[in-house]
């Protein structure tokens, strides 16, 4: 596999012209179904690149989340272990002690934070469903408020990239919503038709102005729509100012 850096070269738009250039030069004549067969190949190719890009920064994501969880996360418990000792051992230290074991039980719990964003473990070991109901409960208990599920449908079997995706997808848009929404409610479900899954992330808050380019907190739903349309997905949105927003992200099946 390519490395993160050569991938990002190779899927540059000057490796791209190259290519194509590459493809006209071996078509031989100009004839008039050359453009549209040229812009397949092209949009073939995008999404081939784009595929295996993700696919590096996921592994990248996966040997970060296990040398945080592994090697940090454990170095972390075995000091707070002692200084809780310590602290139980000294009364002259104790205050000073109890900050410091403090301090490093907040390290651990943004630690094992980091670890969780970058690959979440429950995705491999619980599954999709288990693993977006947690994203949901989580949310729903932080800003308490009600939070409709019905994701009965993950867990269709889905390939590993695919499953990973729709994760994604609901993880930044439950992060979107938490962070710039104000809901009363959030509603998170997932239905199959015509050998496609579809994710809907409904909530009734503040909702933003779907006309005009996205801000800088709306960078990561662009970043989702790239994933999502490398393995033939698409992401659409519902949106307007005081109206909430409505996320359909929808994932082809296998045969």
């Amino acid at each position: 596999m390519l490395g993160l850096l050569e991938l990002r070269a190779f899927f540059s738009p000057a490796s791209e012209q190259h290519a194509l250039q590459a493809a006209a030069r071996g078509g031989g004549s100009m004839q008039a179904g050359f453009g549209t067969r040229r812009g397949n190949a092209a949009e073939t190719w995008r999404r081939k690149v784009a595929r295996r890009l993700i696919a590096a920064e996921e592994k990248l994501c996966l040997r970060l989340s296990r040398e945080l969880h592994d090697d940090l996360g454990q170095m972390l418990a075995s000091v707070a272990l002692e200084l809780h000792t310590i602290r139980m051992e000294s009364q002259d230290m104790d205050q000073r002690l109890t900050r410091a074991a403090m301090l490093v039980d907040q390290l651990s719990a943004k630690v094992h934070d980091a670890a969780w964003s970058l690959r979440p473990a429950d995705l491999d070991h619980a599954g999709l469903r288990a693993s977006v109901e947690d994203l949901a409960t989580m949310l729903c208990s932080q800003l308490d408020i009600p939070c409709d599920m019905d994701l009965a449908a993950l867990s269709y079997i889905l390939i590993p990239e695919s499953a990973l995706t729709v994760y994604r997808v609901a993880q930044e848009a439950l992060t979107n919503i938490g962070k710039h929404a104000r809901p009363s409610r959030v509603s998170v479900t997932a239905h199959v038709h015509d050998h496609r899954l579809r994710l809907t992330i409904e909530d009734d808050g503040l909702g933003f102005d779907g006309h005009v380019a996205p801000g800088s907190h709306h960078l990561g739903l662009a970043g989702v729509r790239e994933r999502l349309a490398s393995i033939g997905g698409e992401l659409s949105i519902e949106t307007a100012k005081g109206k909430g927003t409505t996320i359909y992200a929808d994932v082809p099946l296998m045969d």
